[in-house]
């Protein structure tokens, strides 16, 4: 793969350095991140891009600016599009990534950029390549609209992609600060990308690809203990190249093939050259967003440069659940370092990618395969998860026993999942309850009677406002711990008082909001006092890399407590089941051999010492590795009898759960005004609503309620009610044509009038939606919702956040106010339409 067509390609480098809030610091680096990177790019004797085909942004006033430069690029670029933006990145009471302008307040969010309204933009491009690279703070939390995991404003967007897709380098994870050292030219993690790209790897590759950049800067990141940077490649989009490898050396003599790969008995003491250990002391300021910091004391060493050319790596891919894609990263930078060559040429590259249980059981049904007649929701869902697995890790031996049973009983599947389930595991972790600690305390661990006794305030129980439990529609740990919360034979009445009942009570006092919990995000949260701390149910790795690391620089924002441990008698446990894949046609012989000794190094002592390491109780040490009972787990907690839950624990639980959960009642109200027919992709706005309408419906659960309005000041009466079977509803809502103008006011009225009214029925989540792409123009009163229970969700399509104040105002307590792109209106609102489905707490 060589470097673009530039002449086909754009790039748009985007960067505020100043900003007119009180709370939001200048960032003067981030101007000279943009100079320097543009010089880079337009040099032609080491990219190609032009000046014209190269647009530079610095210091935006307005979201509007940034946007419609992007979506001209977008529109122009046919090979390749690359985006680029620094600076302060913000989030919202709902936890959504927001880029800062000159003009942000922290306050007020639709003063900044929506993430995901710029990455609407990216996505409807028609480049085969799309790359992104985002400097700011909790940049991770972009990867949700452009990774391909839950949300589903990716699945429309990847039909588009060519062999090359997307590639997203974020400078930070989803909960992390990123670092503008105050005395340094350039920010952290530009500053490093622009040092490699000025010096080059040394090795036989005449282009710098995204993924070498990536790997380089993450690794010079760790080693100095600063943020670590994420990154996402959909196919093979991390081969792609922006410039060329000025440390390039002709290729030596490829080493033999059939030699072994070398593992050091202990990874921790394995000898690194003095450069390494160089770690310069960071400080951060104080301020928001994309954080300042001074450098003090020590100065890094230069990087020796290898004297003869490395060799291309060997590379696997392995295939992870989705919050585990960083801790098994850590695992993977550990076996490629303990397998490195001479000069530490890296002799292997186990690429990790995450993707939830739904899709990869899927996708093996699948074979990976895109058959002629193959559904467009199954091209899409591979598109999603990339390329097949070399190594495949799930967090329960159940579901990848599933997924061997389906494929044993297929006869034509190019895919068989080899080996006896009971020897898959690799490691264990139970699933815990995680208490707040006092700040600068030592984490304790303690046992219970059960999960039950916990939930319903038995004796003993923490000293907290409530339990947060993660959502068991979309994550394992929920599943597992409702398999003990719900036992047999526990009535429907009683499921209900004593667990769901404190469940949904303390995840509206814990503003769990709406979508897959983020556990990081829960663990970091600075507790307000006692009266409002709320405990947390995780994995017990989850809350032991959170004490191990919470001091780190940039972790939680330098707000972080520890977390005690609560382990009822009766917990479950993630058992992490790995297996190597046997595909037909075969994989080559060199990606086995790769693939069998990374298999081999995870089951020996020192693989089993890295994943201790990173907080898992590893199958072959035994009970106490040492790390975890240093952070606030048991040293004595084991799980000695193997595995106890199998699929029809984890079915029966899910069957209660959905008895015991509160129902919701969801009204929906579709614009039907003029503008609304508009069109796009081949259909207007009103069909594409109706579709995310449609498609989200089957997400409902037997005692869910729907209901379906029209409003338009072309209807008499101003409003048109649909009825019938919700399953049908939007059929019949399709024989009307949009037309007049938007009584928007009027229709937020009307649909939480009809909602007050349903309040007498039984406990219910009420939630109105609103679809619109316009401003009120009737002037209707809104209504009050200060002792509201009803939650009012406003979806503005075309729209970057929520244009309207009085809606924004009305919203901020009692709902959500979001903006979706225009050319992706029904995956968009499926996904709003089936989070409010999917969680107990609306």
């Amino acid at each position: 793969m060589g470097l673009p067509d530039f002449t086909r390609s754009r790039a748009v480098l985007i960067g505020t350095a100043k900003y007119r809030s009180a709370n939001l610091p200048d960032l003067p680096s981030v101007a000279h991140n943009i100079t320097a990177l543009k010089a880079r790019l337009t040099d032609p004797e080491l990219s190609g891009f032009t000046n014209e085909n190269c647009a530079e942004i610095l210091n935006p006033k307005l979201p509007g600016q940034m946007l419609k430069r992007v979506r001209q690029a977008a529109k122009e670029a046919e090979e390749l599009l690359l985006v680029y933006f620094a600076g302060h990145g913000l989030l919202d009471r709902d936890g959504e990534l927001h880029l800062g302008v000159r003009d942000s307040h922290e306050e007020e969010p639709w003063t900044s950029v929506r993430f995901d309204a710029l990455a609407g933009q990216i996505l409807e491009s028609p480049a085969t390549s799309k790359i992104v690279i985002l400097d700011c703070c909790y940049s991770g939390r972009a990867l949700q609209h452009l990774h391909m995991s839950e949300d589903r404003l990716v699945e429309r967007a990847t039909a588009q992609l060519g062999i090359d897709g997307l590639y997203v380098v974020t400078s930070s994870a989803a909960n992390k600060p990123s670092l503008a050292p105050a005395d340094d030219e350039f920010t952290a993690f530009t500053g490093r990308l622009l040092k490699f790209i000025d010096a080059g790897l040394p090795g036989p590759q005449e282009l710098l690809t995204m993924h070498a950049l990536y790997t380089a800067v993450r690794q010079d990141m760790q080693r100095h203990r600063l943020p670590r940077p994420q990154q996402y490649s959909g196919n093979l989009a991390g081969e792609a190249a922006l410039v060329r490898n000025r440390a390039y050396v002709p290729a030596a003599p490829a080493e033999p093939t059939d030699e072994p790969v070398s593992v050091p008995v202990d990874i921790r003491r394995a000898r690194r050259p003095a450069f390494l250990a160089a770690h310069p002391r960071w400080r951060r300021a104080v301020g928001g967003g994309l954080a300042l910091a001074v450098l003090g004391g020590t100065a890094s060493a230069s990087v020796a440069v290898a004297a003869a050319p490395c060799a291309a790596p060997a590379a696997i891919r392995m295939l992870v659940p989705l919050d585990t894609v960083e801790m098994f990263t850590d695992v993977a930078d550990a076996y490629e370092y303990a397998t490195r060559g001479a000069g530490f040429c890296q002799r292997v590259r186990v690429s990790v990618a995450g993707a939830s249980r739904d899709d990869v059981a899927r996708a093996f049904a699948l074979s990976w395969r895109t058959p002629a007649d193959a559904s467009a929701d199954d091209r899409r869902l591979l598109r999603r998860v990339g390329l097949p697995p070399d190594v495949w890790v799930a967090d329960l031996t159940a579901d990848m026993a599933a997924v061997q049973a389906a494929l044993t009983g297929t006869a034509d599947a190019g895919v068989r999942i080899p080996g006896d389930p009971t020897r898959w595991p690799i490691a264990e972790s139970p699933i815990v309850l995680a208490e707040p600690g006092a700040p600068g305390g030592t984490p304790a661990a303690r046992p219970a009677a059960s999960w039950t006794s916990l939930v319903a305030g038995g004796d003993p129980r923490p000293p907290v406002a409530g339990i947060v439990r993660p959502d068991p529609d979309t994550t394992t740990v929920g599943r597992l711990v409702d398999v003990s919360l719900f036992p047999p034979g526990q009535s429907p009445a009683v499921a209900r008082g004593r667990v769901q009942v404190p469940l949904d009570a303390a995840a509206v006092a814990a503003g769990q909001g709406i979508g897959v919990p983020d556990i990081a995000a829960l663990l970091c949260a600075a507790p307000a006092g006692p009266e409002r701390r709320s405990a947390v149910i995780v994995a017990e790795w989850q809350l032991v890399r959170h004490n191990l690391y919470r001091q780190d620089r940039g972790r939680c924002g330098g707000r972080a407590v520890p977390w005690n441990a609560w382990y009822p008698g009766d917990t479950r446990w993630l058992d992490y089941p790995m297996v190597q894949p046997q595909w037909s046609p075969a994989t080559g012989a060199r990606v086995r051999r790769t693939a069998d000794d990374f298999t081999a190094w995870i089951r020996s002592p020192a693989g089993g010492r890295a994943l201790a390491d990173r907080g898992l109780r590893p199958r072959n040490s035994g009970p106490d590795t040492g790390l975890i009972s240093r952070n606030g787990a048991s040293a004595n907690w084991y799980a000695r009898q193997g595995y106890e839950t199998d699929i029809s624990d984890l079915e029966r639980a899910a069957k209660s759960y959905q008895a015991a959960r509160k129902p919701a009642t969801v009204l929906v109200a579709v614009d039907g005004s003029g503008s609304m027919a508009t069109t796009g992709g081949g259909r207007t706005r009103f069909d594409a609503a109706l579709d995310g309408i449609a498609a989200s419906v089957g997400a409902m659960g037997p005692r869910d309620r729907f209901g379906l309005f029209i409003f338009s000041t072309a209807i008499r009466g101003e409003i048109t009610e649909i009825g019938g079977d919700a399953a049908k509803l939007t059929e019949r809502a399709r024989g009307y044509r949009p037309s007049g103008s938007t009584p928007l006011y009027l229709a937020v009225d009307h649909g939480v009038r009809k909602l007050r009214d349903d309040r007498a029925s039984d406990d219910r989540h009420r939630v109105l939606v609103v679809l619109t792409d316009g401003d009120d123009t009737t002037g209707h009163a809104l209504p009050r919702l200060d002792d509201d229970t009803i939650r009012v969700v406003i979806v503005n399509v075309g729209a970057s956040g929520c244009p309207d104040p009085r809606l924004a105002t009305l919203t901020r307590e009692h709902g959500a106010c979001v903006g979706v792109p225009s050319g992706s209106v029904d995956v968009q609102v499926a996904e709003q339409i089936e989070r409010l489905w999917q969680k107990e707490t609306t």
